[in-house]
């Protein structure tokens, strides 16, 4: 799912804005490590769908673009900028950067408020009542970590 300067597209939004129209009896989770991060994707055919917390306590979820069509990569406008550039492997000269505590300022501050407004418990991805994901994630063995290279 890269694009041609080695990067991926994502889109960085609340949970509470996320819907799915259909499919949300085949979304599973996965920790690929022992961090906090839940990479939800499609069962049926393994395609990797959002990342977001392994609860829904911290209520931002980061949708994979490349799994929209057009017209729901237009709805969303411009991106803010680009993270870790210095990583691609092509020419981003003509992305506008976007530093990370820029990010964290934004993101920190729709995620206390949607804990103070309880727009946390409005996610399709994690129950209401418990906060914990509505499909229990497997997690990846120390074996499937080392071989892909993350222990």
């Amino acid at each position: 799912m890269l694009d041609a300067n080695g990067g991926t597209a994502l889109y960085q939004s609340r949970c509470a804005r996320m819907h799915l129209n259909r499919g949300k009896e085949m979304l599973a989770g996965l920790h690929m490590t022992d961090g906090p991060t839940l990479r939800w994707y499609a069962k049926c055919c393994g395609t990797p769908m959002f990342n977001a917390y392994k609860n829904g306590r911290i209520p931002y979820i980061t949708t994979l673009l490349a799994n929209c069509d057009q017209a729901g990569r237009n709805a969303l406008g411009a991106p803010l900028g680009h993270l870790f550039l210095d990583e691609a492997t092509g020419d981003t000269s003509l992305l506008r950067p976007l530093s990370m505590g820029r990010l964290m300022r934004r993101f920190f501050r729709r995620m206390v408020k949607d804990i103070v407004t309880g727009d946390r418990r409005r996610s399709e991805l994690y129950d209401a009542a418990t906060l914990e994901p509505i499909a229990k994630p497997r997690h990846l063995s120390a074996a499937e970590q080392h071989a892909l290279g993350r222990a």
